[in-house]
């Protein structure tokens, strides 16, 4: 006769599974309570003066490039070169251009190149789209949802605008471009989405500045959500960029850790507050939506605490403003994000 066997009700391991996880959790807080003092501990530029800071930087420029894999590890062995141009109309801010730039490794980058009609050389903006974006929606081409039209609101000020395409966009425009997936492809094998963009980012810079209507000591960029991640990350990295405006991305990045915003150990390295010291003490701008539903302002107020603290301790707090402006997740519509960023790249 066969012998019954035990069951019992399927809830019956759940408290144990329960401790278990509030265990690894607890864990996870410890740990991250101690990687702050990792990051004070290891995020020590010389305050002495503006010029002192500046030059104690290359170190961690060259960690946070570790971090973030090829090809910022990598030398460039091709000269990047302008593929083509095409004129795409002329209104009355001036020329719109569609423009593809040849990075090297096989890779291109395609975007928006609008020139004012004010006589060059100028300033150059970068216009850096968010997540399912692209550079004719920042453009205001078929509406601007909540852009706010940021591309033409830089290009009035008669600053000569590039709006680039990232592997970003919305099924709307194009075939299905899983960033997420793609991040996890290039991590496996030493790279990472961020590095790559960052590459091509650069890349089309060393072609634009070439450009005899535009003057190489007057770059800025502008981007809303993954835009001012990029914003935040190219600045940090590259000093060619002489003001950055980030909007609706700085927070608390251990709240808001999408996959392709952290790498390994990089909280011991360079959460936000620190990547922004890498732009320290050049002119920043951080600006928060207060009813932003997907990264609340709340949380990012003590990592800004953080940015003002490296701007005062050099004595140049007139280079820093964050602001938390009554809008949800958008370019805050009011000019003064544009007019610092304009401002500063006019001094």
């Amino acid at each position: 006769m066969e012998t019954e066997l035990y069951q019992e009700a399927r809830e019956k391991g759940n408290n144990y599974r329960k401790k278990m996880l509030r265990q690894l959790q607890q864990l996870i807080k410890q740990k991250q309570k101690e990687s702050e003092l990792c990051r004070q501990k290891f995020f020590q530029p010389d305050f002495s003066s503006p010029s002192a800071y500046r030059a104690s930087l290359g170190r961690y420029r060259k960690k946070l490039r570790e971090l973030l894999g090829w090809p910022l590890t990598w030398r460039v062995r091709e000269k990047p070169r302008l593929l083509r141009r095409q004129k795409v109309g002329h209104d009355s801010l001036g020329l719109i251009e569609r423009i593809w730039i040849d990075c090297g490794y096989g890779l291109t980058l395609y975007g928006l190149f609008f020139q004012p009609e004010k006589p060059g050389p100028g300033p150059l903006v970068i216009s850096q789209h968010g997540g399912g974006g692209t550079p004719e929606l920042t453009a205001g081409f078929f509406g601007s949802a909540n852009y706010n039209d940021m591309t033409r609101r830089v290009l009035k000020q008669g600053v000569a605008v590039w709006a680039p395409q990232l592997f970003l966009w919305a099924k709307d425009f194009g075939p299905e471009c899983d960033h997420f997936h793609l991040d996890r492809q290039l991590k496996h094998l030493g790279g990472s989405m961020a590095a790559l963009e960052i590459y091509r980012l650069q890349r089309s810079l060393d072609v634009l500045l070439q450009w005899p209507t535009v003057d190489r000591r007057k770059v800025g960029m502008i981007g809303l959500s993954y835009g001012g991640f990029y914003s935040l990350l190219l600045a940090a990295l590259d000093t060619r960029v002489k003001v950055a405006v980030s909007s609706c991305y700085f927070n608390n990045r251990f709240l808001y850790d999408f996959s392709d915003w952290t790498w390994f150990n990089s909280a011991s390295f360079f959460l936000d507050a620190e990547i922004a010291g890498l732009i320290c003490p050049r002119p920043l701008y951080l600006e928060v939506g207060k009813t932003d539903p997907m990264f609340l302002v709340k949380h990012a107020r003590a990592e800004a605490r953080k940015v003002a603290g490296l701007y005062r301790r050099i004595g140049l707090f007139s280079n820093f403003r964050y602001r938390e402006f009554d809008g949800t997740h958008e370019l805050d519509r009011a000019q003064d994000n544009i007019n610092f960023l304009c401002q500063h790249l006019q001094d």
